[in-house]
């Protein structure tokens, strides 16, 4: 699978919802993928994102409340959204004061899937092989 296609989706999202500043697709051990950033180290949005996603699983888990979708930060500077991306990866969004918040929120959900689809057309099959691609 080619990195550009993921870094596509996540310009995408970027070009659609207002205030969205960066992102960065890591596995869920925080190993980055792909990585859309301009001003932050992605190395540390990764690992910080993959403990994120930790916590925010067991929290869920411990409310009873099915799997996590996504966990949001907000701070005095901007906002933090971190996705779960199929079970093996994530997706940290990092977005700006100006943010638009609701179309983040409706806009994510496909962008999501769709990086969860083409990870899942990249991963190796029983066989060894790659699934094929769309």
């Amino acid at each position: 699978m080619a990195k550009d296609r993921l870094l596509t989706e996540m310009r995408a999202l970027r070009d659609r919802v207002v205030g969205v500043t960066d992102s960065v697709l890591a596995s869920r051990d925080g190993l980055i993928i792909a990585a859309d950033t301009a001003t932050i180290d992605p190395d540390n949005l990764a690992a910080l994102g993959a403990a994120m996603i930790g916590l925010a699983q067991r929290m869920a888990a411990e409310a009873g409340q099915g799997s996590l979708r996504d966990s949001v930060t907000r701070n005095s500077g901007g906002y933090v959204a971190t996705y779960a991306v199929g079970g093996e990866a994530l997706l940290v969004v990092l977005g700006d004061t100006g943010l638009n918040w609701a179309l983040l929120y409706r806009e994510s959900r496909s962008t999501v899937d769709n990086l969860g689809n083409l990870l899942a057309q990249a991963s190796p099959r029983a066989d060894g092989t790659a699934a094929a691609a769309s």
